[in-house]
């Protein structure tokens, strides 16, 4: 009967025991998340109270954060730039969620649909380029040579066609231009390879057609041999929107963004300030540009930026509906879950735009 009463009399000391440790435990790790919180930078006065280091994948086209970059402009804020390599598309986005990379900074609403639909939750925070009618602003431009016989779209049925990698906006914007001709996806051969490779692919034969994003359209043009079958600004105005057709997004992981608001904050306001800037001072961000991708800068062009200062809902419905349209996603299945401007500090009030 002792051994029985000493036995429980230990029990219910172990068991006190145990919850206090449980108790304390729990307590412990509260106050080292409360801590690890509080040692964040935080967006104060329109720039972080403590510098952080934004992984990037190296670009290898035109793009607002290497110029914003030269400018100080994410310096301004706290941020400092680390390249970590050229990457694209699906390996982008798995990146971005291993944390490899934190930005998800080039693509477009089909790219983060792509890789929510894959399980890699991605969002969309800010807007990138859109499409202007001038030439050396227009998204993209699909070449050929000079003496071809592909005159019109008809004529595509049969072809090669070149595309940075499946599911981009360079096969995306063609598919749509042969819809609008009524001609089916399946109907050309699509061919993969960088828009580096493209122009001289063209020109040995090993493709027909040469979708070129525009920094290295105007090269390729002054080069001479070949000239534009169609460009994104007419394949978006022919869908009703020609601005509309080359607008790119901005993301992060979903898990980044919970866990780091405010250096989101600080990303989009550095941001939208280089997209004004190049916007008011295009000549000099086609300087910057070309040193940075090695092109000559008489022969570069580039891209513009919406006048916006956030995510426009008539833009990514516009996307949507051309995705849906070419088969690219199911009718419904992409929602605004995809994007967010919650934490643009400018639609906010928490800054003003200063250019």
């Amino acid at each position: 009967m002792k051994v029985f009463k000493n036995n429980k009399k230990f029990t219910l000391c172990t068991a006190l025991c145990l919850l206090s440790l449980i108790v304390l435990t729990a307590v412990g790790v509260s106050a080292g998340e409360a801590a690890s919180q509080n040692d964040k930078p935080k967006f104060v006065n329109g720039r972080l109270d403590k510098p952080f280091t934004l992984k990037v994948p190296t670009m290898s086209g035109f793009n607002e954060i290497y110029i914003g970059e030269q400018l100080g402009f994410y310096k301004e804020v706290g941020l400092d730039i680390e390249y970590t390599g050229s990457m694209t598309g699906s390996l982008l986005a798995q990146s971005v969620i291993n944390g490899d990379n934190h930005l998800f900074g080039t693509g477009h609403i089909l790219t983060i649909a792509k890789a929510r639909e894959a399980g890699a939750k991605i969002k969309m925070v800010l807007q990138g380029s859109f499409d202007d009618p001038e030439p050396r602003k227009i998204h993209m431009s699909w070449l050929v040579k000079d003496g071809s016989p592909i005159k019109e779209a008809k004529d595509v049925i049969g072809k090669k066609v070149s595309i940075a990698y499946v599911g981009s906006c360079v096969e995306l914007l063609f598919s749509e231009y042969l819809r609008q001709n009524g001609i089916k996806r399946d109907q050309v051969e699509w061919i993969v390879m960088p828009d580096g490779q493209a122009e001289n692919a063209l020109k040995i034969g090993e493709i027909d057609v040469a979708g070129i994003h525009a920094v290295f359209v105007q090269s390729a043009l002054s080069r001479g041999g070949v000239h534009s079958l169609v460009n994104t600004w007419q394949i978006g105005t022919a869908a009703g929107n020609g601005s509309a057709s080359s607008y790119s997004a901005r993301a992060f992981s979903e898990g980044f963004i919970k866990e780091n608001p405010d250096i989101v904050k600080a990303y989009i306001a550095a941001t939208v300030k280089t997209q004004h800037w190049i916007n008011k001072n295009y000549d000099d961000a086609i300087v910057i540009a070309a040193k940075y991708l090695k092109v000559d800068i008489d022969k570069a062009g580039g891209t513009v930026f919406p006048p916006e200062d956030g995510i426009d809902p008539a833009k990514v419905a516009f996307w949507i509906k051309m995705m849906e349209d070419n088969g690219f996603v199911e009718v419904g299945s992409v929602t605004d879950e995809v994007w967010t401007n919650d934490l643009n500090p400018y639609l906010s009030g928490e800054i003003k735009d200063t250019l």
